[in-house]
């Protein structure tokens, strides 16, 4: 009797819970997906303990324009080292079968600086692309230096005519370039204690700076009429680094770099992003570079003619125009070789 009664029940229920079932996978496939993975490059470098990593899938469908970011992670490495292991979380629902779709990662410092970042295609999720277990490779960013170690000095002496002479500062040394009038080569100045300032000299010459100001000494002669000149210091830092072109503009502000034949680095949306493209190509008749990854284009168009920016009034020999993925960045650069 009772048997007969809870067999419909017990039945009733099965039925209720597979239905349960059902609707919860439908809601499940519906909703939110993960993509789990881990971020990894190959040389033995140790990550700075406040270093930020961080996951983005994007559609890249379209290769004229620019990615769309369907899903990001960021987070704090806490003194772990790679493998960096993720799990990012999308809409499921947002997914289309017929686009294709890629995963990049970042490490950053605690100030922002790009240390590691994607520089090939990682596709996921469709197209027979995989959905877990993702190894992301990162490359290592060439170091940009966060301050100028190189400065240029120009001195007005009260006899003579003005001049302009290098220093770069490096180890507790100092590298000294002077105008081929001294007659003296490189020098490598030794610091030397000094009761203010930075001071450096050997048996041929010293420089003392205090601020943006400097003595130099050449011989029994002394030049004490000697200032910083920061821009011109920003443009022979990036020469004596391989840089062929330098560039900057403003609203947003933005810096770019080429290092012919080696890499393009464009900095911009005043130092919150930083693209790091290797390998770019020079355009016909001189007329500037080109450069892809999987996820973006950059162009850069470069004319010979008179140019001022628009801040600091600066007067530039090159008009310069940065495309990246279809938006224009307008400015003023010098070429350095």
């Amino acid at each position: 009797m009772h048997t007969l009664r809870l067999a419909p029940l017990a039945l009733l229920f099965a039925f209720t819970l597979a239905g349960c079932s059902e609707e919860q996978a439908a809601n499940e496939q519906a909703g939110t997906a993960t993509l789990s993975g881990n971020l990894v490059y190959l040389p033995r470098i140790a990550l700075p303990d406040d270093a930020r990593a961080s996951v983005r899938l994007e559609d890249v469908s379209l290769a004229d324009a620019p990615a769309e970011t369907l899903a990001e992670l960021n987070f704090a490495t806490e003194g772990r080292q790679v493998p960096l292991p993720f799990s990012l979380e999308y809409d499921a629902a947002a997914i289309d079968q017929r686009h294709r779709y890629a995963v990049r990662g970042e490490i950053r410092d605690e100030q922002g600086t790009l240390l590691w970042t994607t520089t090939e295609h990682h596709g996921v999720l469709t197209q027979g692309q995989p959905d877990d277990h993702i190894e992301i490779r990162l490359e290592q960013v060439e170091a940009a230096p966060a301050g100028p170690s190189t400065l240029v000095y120009r001195c007005t002496p009260q006899d003579g005519e003005p001049f302009e002479f290098v220093a770069q500062y490096h180890d507790g040394r100092l590298g000294l370039w002077l105008p081929d009038s001294f007659g003296l080569p490189y020098q490598e100045l030794p610091q030397v204690i000094s009761a203010s300032g930075a001071r450096f000299e050997n048996e041929q010459a010293q420089v003392w700076s205090k601020g943006n100001s400097a003595l130099l000494e050449v011989g029994e002669q002394s030049y004490g009429e000697c200032v910083e000149d920061r821009a011109a210091g920003l443009r022979e830092d990036a020469r004596l680094r391989g840089v062929t072109l330098r560039a900057t503009g403003n609203e947003p502000g933005w810096v770019l770099e080429v290092s012919a034949g080696r890499q393009i680095r464009f900095n911009y949306n005043y130092g919150a992003n930083q693209l790091l493209l290797p390998n770019p190509e020079a355009l016909p008749d001189d007329a500037g570079y080109r450069a892809a990854s999987a996820d973006h284009r950059l162009e850069v168009s470069v004319r010979q003619e008179d140019c001022q920016d628009d801040m600091s009034g600066e007067a530039f020999s090159y008009r310069v125009v940065v495309t990246l993925d279809g938006q224009d960045y307008r400015g003023c650069g010098s070429k350095l070789n």
